[in-house]
């Protein structure tokens, strides 16, 4: 019965301070000056946000243009399903696609092919020369070729990364920094490098 009478007790004392604090607001008057003053900021800020963007589009005039990147984010989805999932995209985030670096595996494979195929057709004649010696004259010069060959294709792949990684570290990032202040129009969908 005690616990029943405290909570009267404590439900009449908040409904009495929230009594105090509602007839508090309602002496407060809307042009007060602090009012006018809350509204003034408001509306300076909103001012303040419609000139942030003093670019316009070369082309049509609008000044609807945005970042690459906001709208590269903006149109790709990642989806999920029972059996699939995988990113989707609108075509306006694969026109502004960011570039990407380039990778060591297609040369990898199109000079490991064929570095593989005449190492071991190479050895393997060498080997078979050391094991007839008798077969050392016509099959010598196979052989050479084939070395030859593996060692050429071996230097190709070896100048191909090369020329990635310099891609990597001297193009890329340019190109990427260029990406990342490229504004398209949305309407009329030029692009324009603005590098502020």
């Amino acid at each position: 019965m005690g616990f029943v009478v405290r909570g009267v007790r404590a439900a009449t004392r908040s409904f009495w301070c929230c009594g105090l604090i509602w007839e508090n607001r309602a002496k407060i008057s809307i042009g007060g000056a602090g009012v006018a003053r809350c509204r003034q900021v408001r509306y300076n800020g909103m001012a303040s946000v419609s000139q942030l963007n003093l670019y316009q589009c070369d082309q049509c005039g609008t000044a609807n243009i945005v970042a690459a990147p906001v709208l590269y984010q903006q149109g790709t989805r990642a989806y999920s399903g029972t059996f699939n999932s995988g990113t989707s995209q609108s075509y306006s985030a694969q026109v502004a696609a960011p570039p990407s670096p380039r990778g060591y595996g297609r040369p990898l494979v199109l000079w490991g092919v064929p570095i593989c195929f005449t190492i071991f057709w190479g050895l393997a004649g060498f080997g078979r020369i050391l094991e007839h010696p008798k077969s050392a004259a016509t099959l010598a010069d196979a052989v050479a070729i084939l070395l030859l060959l593996g060692m050429v294709c071996l230097g190709g792949m070896l100048l191909s990364f090369r020329r990635i990684a310099r891609y990597n570290r001297d193009v890329y990032p340019r190109l990427h920094w260029n990406w990342e202040h490229t504004y398209i129009c949305r309407r009329c969908g030029k692009l324009r490098l603005i590098p502020t």
